[in-house]
């Protein structure tokens, strides 16, 4: 269980550096803030993404988690130059399967954290609602989504 781990954390990892380079955000500074909010659970890792807040359309912005059965989990969202509220859905399937469940919903906006132990191993869809820039101008920002988890 542990190899599946370590394997998880060298792709979140690889994401992240790849994404780490296009943002214009301190992902660090986010991290050290939030990881305290990871306990009691192990940290693992975290996933970056840019976020473009676009003033003429709402977008969803997908990003996959790979959990597995018998552990639970922990995740913890930080955003950072991000002045819109998001919403925040996680589903079992992706964006293009018509039977895909909800499993999450933040229908308020994110929440700082969220706590789940899935019923069996699989991928899990995020998807961030990114709404139209409230006052007209393209803006940036990022969100972190730190991981963490218990056996």
């Amino acid at each position: 269980m542990n190899k599946l781990i370590k394997i998880l954390a060298a792709v979140l990892i690889q994401i992240s550096l790849v994404n780490c380079a296009m943002a214009q955000c301190k992902a660090k500074q986010i991290v050290k803030e939030n990881k305290k909010a990871i306990e009691p659970f192990q940290y693992d890792s975290y996933a970056l993404n840019e976020v473009i807040i676009d003033p003429a359309k709402t977008q969803v912005i997908e990003v996959e988690f790979t959990a597995f059965a018998g552990q639970q989990y922990k995740l913890v969202f930080g955003t950072s130059s991000f002045p819109e509220d998001m919403k925040l859905n996680v589903y079992d399937k992706n964006q293009r399967s018509q039977k895909r469940k909800k499993v999450y919903d933040s229908a308020n906006g994110i929440e700082k954290h969220w706590t789940f132990e899935p019923s069996k191993s699989g991928t899990y869809y995020i998807d961030y609602e990114i709404p139209k820039s409230s006052d007209g101008q393209k803006k940036t920002g990022c969100v972190v989504m730190l991981i963490g988890y218990k056996e």
